[in-house]
């Protein structure tokens, strides 16, 4: 995954973190502001918000698309990415935020984040990109880990087989050999899995969480509520 997405940083950071972009000709602008109507989507569709006094972890943070919003929301961002080279862009894009931490991810864990630190857990598009379904678990399961009491992980995975299936075919291939559209999108580190619903479940509840909410459940973009159970201790 670290290749792969360390590749996709240098090919077109802005469209690899979000598709819907002219592959190429990223419209930047567009870019950081979808950042913030996704965050508050997200944060709308149950009714959550986050506070000046948080800490917040913002896993598969890519170049800062949902980092940016959530630094001037919440005290501090523990950002964290597998790739350097997303990491560096990251940076270079956000040099002005310093509230935020950027880490670099192993692939399978929230390692660098404390026990118990984090008051909000975010992961959007990023899950879905894993190949194995147990490497997400295992960070839903990490998420729990991470938050305080009462704090909450709000993430989005798929739970459709058939979103993960490879598009086209030799033409594709070909236009993607002279260059003409993105690379890399035959790749397990791009195509991903889905996650069955009972796994999910099992795994929040490994976590010490609660499942709070879920919406499109069945879709490609099933979105995740889940709190740690206890009250919420004060930092």
């Amino acid at each position: 995954m670290r290749r792969f997405w360390n590749r996709r940083a240098r090919e077109d950071a802005f469209f690899f973190v979000d598709d819907r972009l002219e592959y190429g000709r990223p419209d930047e602008a567009s870019f950081w502001q979808g950042g913030e109507e996704v965050l508050d989507g997200f944060l709308n569709a149950f009714g959550l918000d986050l506070g000046p006094g948080q800490v917040a972890v913002d896993v598969g943070c890519g170049i800062g698309r949902l980092t940016r919003p959530l630094a001037r929301r919440v005290a501090r961002v523990k950002a964290l990415d597998v790739s350097p080279d997303m990491l560096e862009q990251a940076r270079s894009y956000n040099r002005d935020l310093d509230n935020v931490e950027w880490l670099l991810g192993d692939g399978s864990s929230l390692a660098g984040v404390r026990d118990d630190s984090a008051d909000v857990c975010l992961s959007v598009v990023t899950f879905q990109h894993i190949p194995d379904p147990e490497i997400t678990l295992g960070y839903v399961r990490e998420m729990g880990r991470a938050l305080r009491p009462g704090g909450f992980a709000l993430f989005q995975v798929s739970t459709d087989n058939a979103v993960h299936r490879p598009p086209g075919g030799r033409r594709r291939w070909l236009s993607e050999l002279l260059r003409r559209t993105p690379r890399g999108v035959h790749d397990p580190a791009w195509l991903g899995s889905a996650i069955e619903l009972d796994a999910l479940r099992a795994a929040v509840r490994d976590g010490g969480m609660e499942l709070a909410g879920m919406v499109g459940a069945g879709t490609q973009y099933c979105v995740v509520h889940a709190r740690r159970a206890g009250a919420t201790l004060p930092g």
